[in-house]
């Protein structure tokens, strides 16, 4: 094959919704034709698509995202093309010669900034990454770099407001998303500020949803809710708890990797929680039915669990917990935006601190990396625990 001539093909999703590739397709006038591909020698027009340039590079066959504009991506393969003519030429005389950078891409750098997090073992940077690039590209179709704006970043907040997205989300995936520009060259000073957002008190379960829940919850279900409420253990910890971080003896639980399952605690430090005496009980109960189990709250087939934040969801609907206003009450499945996994965390370390226990031991605890984060659950007592305290003032 000649490896100094640059394919321009089309990566498109099947009617079975299988992505595959073929073709692009060109005109009479030899200008690509949008979204047309070459199948079986017919034209067809592809719904769902993206351009590549297929070309070889030291004898390793190489596909270079191109976006979805058909001039832009011809015009990517045709520098490709002549960048490796020139270079074989130069070869085939003993010539060296200089290769100019080629412009970076909006999809290779996010590809880029997405391994990176992944090889520095930052799982859940990548998959908000992931998530973040996704939905910028589907806004902004720009295919390099060095054609983004200002305006492109403030276009993105827009279509995540239209969405119902909270302000405090807005601000997330914007610094998620500036965090990817930076790395990919991007000129900071076109980059906005994070958007301001209302700091909002932490919420938590109050006495009568964590008794509701555990009324109708099946064992799974009740070991899954006591975890997080009473070792404040985050998702991904809870995916990943296993029988063995139990330490009997000292009651306590250890939060600490899983290289198995690629798994790191947030702030890479282990950390040791004490295990409350009746939860303890629990737990050696649901160990004796397991004994060939690792994983506390694992699948069938011995993973992670990913759908642990769903059986809550589906537990609180058919509990009559649903708040019946939110977006998600809203939405064809009824899932309740209320209840979450995280809120037991958050309910957890409020109720340590109102208990009397430390700052410092709370923050250890909780895997905070700073005390700031410990001090957001510093809250007041709720207006329904306070009334008594109040009715009793002589004013």
């Amino acid at each position: 094959m000649n490896s100094r001539i640059a394919t321009l093909i089309i990566r498109y999703k099947d009617t079975d919704g299988t992505w595959r590739r073929a073709a692009a397709v060109r005109g009479a006038n030899g200008r690509i034709r949008p979204g047309f591909v070459l199948i079986d020698g017919t034209e067809k027009a592809a719904r769902e698509y993206q351009y590549q340039v297929r070309y070889y590079e030291d004898r390793k066959l190489r596909y270079e995202p191109a976006g979805k504009k058909a001039a832009a991506a011809d015009a990517l393969r045709d520098r490709i093309e002549k960048k490796a003519t020139a270079k074989a030429v130069a070869d085939d005389a003993g010539l060296k010669i200089e290769v100019e950078e080629s412009r970076k891409t909006v999809q290779s750098t996010a590809a880029a900034y997405i391994k990176d997090a992944e090889r520095r073992g930052a799982m859940e940077a990548a998959a908000q990454a992931r998530n973040v690039s996704d939905e910028f590209l589907r806004v902004v179709r720009k295919v390099f770099v060095d054609e983004l704006t200002r305006d492109d970043v403030f276009r993105f907040h827009e279509v995540l407001r239209k969405r119902r997205c909270s302000d405090r989300t807005v601000a997330n995936k914007h610094q998620r998303l500036t965090s990817w520009l930076r790395f990919a060259g991007v000129d900071r000073a076109i980059l906005p500020p994070v958007p301001k957002y209302e700091m909002k008190l932490p919420t938590t379960y109050d006495r009568d949803q964590i008794s509701t829940l555990l009324a109708n919850a099946d064992a799974a279900k009740r070991i899954m809710i006591l975890l997080g409420l009473k070792l404040g253990l985050r998702d991904q910890e809870l995916q990943h708890a296993e029988f063995g971080d139990v330490h009997w003896a000292d009651k306590t639980f250890r939060v600490q990797g899983k290289p198995k399952w690629n798994f790191r605690p947030k702030s890479w430090e282990q950390r040791d929680i004490p295990i409350p005496d009746d939860l303890l009980t629990e737990l050696k109960a649901w160990k004796n039915g397991r004994s060939d189990r690792v994983l506390i709250l694992g699948t069938a087939t011995g993973r992670p669990n990913g759908k642990l934040l769903l059986a809550l969801k589906t537990l609180a609907r058919n509990s009559k917990l649903n708040c019946g206003h939110c977006a998600g009450c809203n939405g064809k499945n009824r899932e309740c935006q209320e209840y979450t996994l995280h809120r037991f965390r958050r309910t957890y370390i409020t109720t340590l601190l109102r208990n009397g226990i430390d700052l410092r031991t709370v923050q250890a605890y909780a895997g905070h990396k700073d005390i700031a984060s410990t001090m957001r659950y510093l809250r007041p007592a709720s207006a329904k625990e306070a009334q008594s305290k109040l009715n009793a003032i002589e004013w």
